[in-house]
């Protein structure tokens, strides 16, 4: 196991596009974070809200896969093993990159496994809308399905 310095802050990245927060267990009053914004967080307040089990850092394995607050630094996610020191088990997080690279695939069911495999939660469901719309991603076909898997619409449509 690594050895970190638990009172150093690490950037934290919510994915939704609501605010989304918790009552802090280490020191006094609330974290909340901006809506697809970041925020500055010691570690041993994330170390106490992993072990209490909060879903929005633990996402829906215990590892932090499928998780709405990501934790930036690499470190730290080895250290709360959310990613393993020899490569092998990565945290599964969307991200802009996966989702161009998953409308540049050149089969529906390709994308469509893809889309399915990675998007689970109500959070990452609505980044891929925002995300489609931020890209200006052109692929009807493709829109239509992340439209009705996601049970939303995109802004304007």
């Amino acid at each position: 196991m690594i050895e970190i310095n638990m009172d150093e802050k690490v950037t934290v990245r919510n994915i939704a596009p609501w605010s989304v927060g918790f009552p802090n267990m280490v020191g006094r009053g609330d974290t909340t974070i901006a809506p697809n914004g970041t925020t500055r967080i010691k570690r041993d307040e994330l170390s106490d809200q992993i072990s209490a089990g909060n879903k929005l850092l633990t996402g829906l394995d215990s590892y932090g896969s499928h998780a709405t607050i990501y934790i930036e630094d690499s470190d730290t996610r080895r250290y709360f093993e959310f990613d393993s020191e020899d490569g092998k088990r990565t945290q599964s997080v969307i991200s802009k990159d996966k989702i161009q690279k998953w409308f540049e695939l050149k089969t529906l069911s390709a994308f469509e496994k893809n889309i399915k495999e990675n998007v689970k939660t109500r959070a990452e469901k609505a980044y891929l809308l925002k995300s489609i719309d931020d890209l200006k991603l052109d692929s009807y076909e493709k829109i239509q399905f992340c439209k009705d898997y996601c049970k939303f619409t995109l802004r304007g449509n």
